[in-house]
């Protein structure tokens, strides 16, 4: 029988010993997670109890944390993970760097989400000759609807991702259609790196990851030494719940206004029907279920049940860190946790649920 540790609502005693670590370079660092009081903690563990048995039979599921009103209500993590462990976060790369261009185009970076891609990087202007490259914008990249035909040779291009990103054939006119299309990620973060003149790594921890107090991250390189976009990205779950607390809130962290709150509405609200993979709509490298009129739920979702799930009327935020496998993205284990166990745990307790400070 798999054994496991859990660990609810640490007051972050850690956060000491990880700034002294890790604070060489980092700049403006934010606030981490406030503590709870003593009622707040007494209620979330009657509100959570039993539910880390209950995760425990979910044989992908490494860690989770779940985020309620703005603090940490339940935090669970299997043998061998701690709060401090980083978890590849696959896909949910693609909602931090959805993010990163936010806060370029508020920056002016990224003068407008319609500027044409071949503007940006002007190298890529005679990689492809059909006449609908040119009008790619950066909105395309971050909707999925590039219109390029799925690629039917080697993926990905080792020597250089953007150029084979850029040179695949279209498929239907630049924001027509849906696809989901990694290499297009790929191409957005050459096009970011581009904008603001360094690797989205180091953009990523000045202009979000040190305001969100997020102190230790990894995020892999193609073999150019540039940063993927499609994945590659590493956090605690921890930090991958304060990337949904940000767009929950509207882009504000502690007061400051991390990602331009138009942008934060729009990137989780639908822009496309979206569909396969997730059967869902689209915004802007966020997944949006279908809620309730006036009700915002969006979600990251990366291969193999790595999941940043928001519910708005709920005031909840659900981080999930799996196993990665083909059984564990098949089986929805960490969607279906939040979704339905979580969600119900919080809708039941909502009566009971102290006055917000």
């Amino acid at each position: 029988m798999r054994r496991h540790c859990f660990t609810r609502l640490l007051a972050g005693g850690l956060l000491a010993t990880m700034a002294a670590a890790h604070a060489q370079g980092v700049s403006e660092r934010g606030p981490d997670w406030p503590t709870a009081t003593k009622a707040e903690q007494a209620f979330d563990a009657k509100t959570f109890a039993g539910l880390d048995r209950s995760i425990a039979e979910l044989t992908d599921i490494r860690s989770v944390v779940v985020i309620r009103r703005g603090r940490v209500a339940f935090e669970y993590h299997r043998d061998g993970y701690t709060q401090d462990t980083l978890h590849s976060v696959e896909s949910v790369t693609k909602s931090v760097l959805s993010a990163l261009v936010g806060i370029a185009h508020a920056q002016g970076r990224i003068t407008s989400l319609d500027q044409p891609i071949v503007d940006l990087m002007p190298e890529l202007a005679s990689v492809n000759t059909d006449p609908r490259a040119q009008q790619l914008t950066v909105r395309h990249l971050l909707t999925m609807t590039a219109g390029f035909k799925r690629s039917e040779h080697r993926f990905f291009d080792p020597k250089e991702r953007a150029q084979f990103a850029m040179s695949r054939a279209f498929e239907s006119a630049p924001g027509e259609a849906f696809r989901y299309d990694n290499p297009a990620s790929d191409l957005l973060s050459a096009v970011l790196e581009k904008a603001v003149g360094e690797k989205p790594a180091a953009y990523a921890q000045r202009h979000l990851f040190a305001p969100l107090a997020i102190l230790r991250s990894d995020w892999r390189v193609d073999e150019r030494g540039h940063n993927l976009g499609h994945t590659g990205l590493s956090l605690s779950t921890r930090d991958m719940a304060k990337l949904g607390q940000l767009f929950l809130q509207d882009g504000v962290w502690a007061g400051q206004q991390v990602v331009p709150k138009d942008f934060a509405l729009a990137a989780t609200d639908r822009q496309h029907a979206g569909m396969s993979p997730k059967g869902l709509a689209y915004g802007f490298l966020w997944w949006v279920p279908q809620s309730g009129p006036g009700q915002r739920v969006f979600l990251a979702s990366g291969f193999g049940g790595q999941i940043v799930w928001v519910h708005q009327p709920l005031d909840l935020v659900v981080a999930a860190s799996s196993d990665i496998s083909e059984a564990s993205t098949a089986g929805d284990q960490a969607i279906n946790l939040a979704r339905r166990q979580i969600s119900d745990l919080v809708n039941r307790s909502q009566a009971e649920q102290p006055a917000a400070r």
